[in-house]
């Protein structure tokens, strides 16, 4: 009976190991969050939001890794047409901004993103998809940005990532905590 149930063992102990690498190899799922004191609906789709300290990216468990962008490196994940990038398929994001003692919220698609002032505001073209529309001069303003499947593996974040550590001189996932206004 004991060699009969050895072999059992043996090929469970291998499922569970197998499915725990499993677990382990899905790709990170990154999130990005851009905070401001204020932005500017420009107009119905053009959202501008100065660039006060830098875009913090982060993933959700298992992977639990952070880092920075820089808006040029933020904005670069729309640089190209085709492939793993978010000019192909456009992120959903959240903007939140208070007025007064009231919070406001829209749930957005972002079809294009530029660089404005050397990299101290950004550019977003926006689509409302629900919530309010926001408009005008809008104060304490977070955008958080999901990024679809195709750029939370090892795609354009990751180059985005490794072109802050490259051309700004910093280590791409830094150790701190992030205040958002």
């Amino acid at each position: 009976m004991e060699l009969s149930l050895k072999p059992l063992a043996l090929v469970a102990s291998l499922l569970f190991t197998t499915s725990a690498f499993a677990e382990e190899a899905k790709p990170a799922e990154w999130l990005l969050v851009q905070t401001a004191p204020t932005a500017q609906m420009t107009s119905e789709t053009n959202l501008v939001m100065p660039v006060t300290r830098e875009i913090f990216a982060f993933t959700d468990r298992p992977n639990r890794q952070h880092g920075y962008m820089t808006a040029h490196a933020f904005v670069s994940l729309w640089d190209e047409a085709e492939g793993d990038t978010f000019k192909a398929d456009p992120p959903n994001a959240v903007l939140t901004w208070i007025d007064g003692d009231k919070v406001h919220e829209a749930e957005v698609v972002i079809t294009d993103a530029s660089v404005l002032a050397h990299g101290r505001a950004i550019s977003f073209e926006v689509k409302l998809e629900a919530g309010e529309a926001p408009s005008g001069q809008m104060q304490r303003v977070s955008l958080f940005v999901d990024g679809s499947q195709e750029h939370k593996s090892q795609g354009t974040l990751f180059r985005g990532l490794w072109y802050m550590t490259k051309f700004a001189g910093r280590a791409a996932l830094c150790i701190g905590i992030v205040h958002i206004c």
